[in-house]
């Protein structure tokens, strides 16, 4: 069976997804523990210590944006691959929309939109340091959640795309401003990722990849267009999880499709490798989605991709940890991810810690948790390029 440990947020028992999961700066491992299928929760930030093994709960964002969670309203109770820490060690998240109010279990934007007591306030930025001492916080996006973001260090800036609209965002955090660029689509991708010089890129309904001019703050059409099977027409091909090359010079991704496709995308000479169906044979039949889910990207220190797909085993689809050789393409299946024999149901994110131990975000289960693996380092590689996105 897999080794595995699991780091489970115990103190949250009926917080059932990890949305959001990223390397610190300062070596620990920040997390967004979101509640999806209870009404009336709030988010947590907590922060995870690997040298100690401890857990920090260090901030609950409904409190830190003024919105309590039991009062009626859509719940600020998902931080949704929208965490990221600066250089200077601040750290911000953003709710996103989809908690249900107190009482109810279940709850949709537009059907709320404008109901007296159980709209959204609208996503909620909060910028804290590691302690949890809050720098600022406040609703920046009226009615909608924040579904995805990315950090740009050097010019303080946020880039992000709201939902339900699916507008893509620029938020100025010397300024505190926000600037509306547009909408994009109707399919929310589920990841923005940057360049060296900060550019941003997501995708369209079809997969097709649009950049935003870092200098301009403008979005134009890159020409390109993510993989898919050749049996569809790109439908719905849109990013989902996104990891840098050790070098930085490229991004490995998996789109959220049904038969997720993996590929790589070089910067310099803007080509978009296919490396195919995630893992597994092409298959030409309409799954849920869900049952065939692929995510969780990281490098190991061993110069391996590591990721998770989720497909059938007695029946049930489950999340398998999957090795890549980035120079071959040649995959392996190491095993199902699972906590104490039961496998996991799915896995959102992942991320390392500086002795290179692997981490992976649970989204289904309560109470939520995070898999550490530690992957074989005898030949190990300098990771030079840092996730600045969620």
């Amino acid at each position: 069976m897999l080794p595995l440990k699991s780091i489970v947020f115990e103190e949250l028992p009926q917080h059932d997804t990890c949305w959001s999961l990223t390397s610190g700066v300062d070596g620990r491992l920040y997390i967004g523990i979101c509640g999806e299928m209870t009404g009336g929760m709030s988010a947590y930030v907590a922060a995870y210590e690997p040298a100690t093994e401890k857990v920090n709960y260090v901030v609950e964002m409904a409190s830190a944006l003024g919105v309590p969670a039991d009062n009626g309203q859509g719940t600020h109770s998902k931080v949704h691959y929208c965490l990221m820490q600066d250089n200077d060690e601040t750290i911000y998240a953003a709710t996103h929309c989809t908690g249900a109010p107190l009482n109810d279990w279940i709850w949709r934007p537009w059907n709320c939109w404008t109901h007296p007591q159980k709209s959204f306030s609208g996503s909620g930025l909060v910028a804290f340091k590691p302690n949890g001492d809050i720098i600022f916080s406040e609703i920046f996006l009226p009615n909608e959640g924040s579904r995805c973001m990315a950090l740009a260090p050097e010019r303080q800036k946020i880039y992000g795309i709201s939902y339900p609209k699916n507008h893509f965002f620029v938020y100025d955090l010397k300024k505190r401003e926000l600037r509306d660029l547009g909408r994009i689509g109707s399919i929310n991708p589920q990841c923005v990722f940057t360049d060296e010089k900060e550019n941003a890129y997501t995708t369209d309904d079809y997969g097709k990849l649009i950049k935003c001019d870092a200098d301009k703050e403008a979005l134009s059409e890159t020409g390109l267009q993510l993989p898919y099977a050749t049996f569809r027409n790109g439908y719905h091909n849109t990013l989902y999880d996104v990891t840098p090359s050790p070098d930085g010079k490229s991004i490995y991704g998996v789109t959220w499709t049904w038969g997720a496709r993996l590929f790589r995308y070089d910067f310099a000479d803007k080509y978009v490798h296919d490396y195919g169906k995630a893992y597994g044979e092409e298959n030409d039949e309409w799954f849920h989605i869900i049952h065939n889910h692929a995510g969780g990207l990281v490098f190991g220190k061993d110069g391996s991709l590591y990721f998770t797909a989720n497909f059938k085993e007695d029946g049930k689809s489950v999340p398998h940890l999957i090795k890549m050789n980035p120079e071959n393409g040649q995959r392996e299946n190491l095993g199902i991810i699972h906590h104490e024999g039961k496998a996991a149901d799915h896995i959102s994110r992942a991320a390392a810690d500086p002795q290179g131990n692997l981490y992976f975000a649970e989204a289904g289960n309560t109470p939520t948790k995070i898999f550490k693996f530690t992957p074989d380092k005898r030949n190990e590689i300098k990771i030079k390029a840092r996730r600045l996105w969620g």
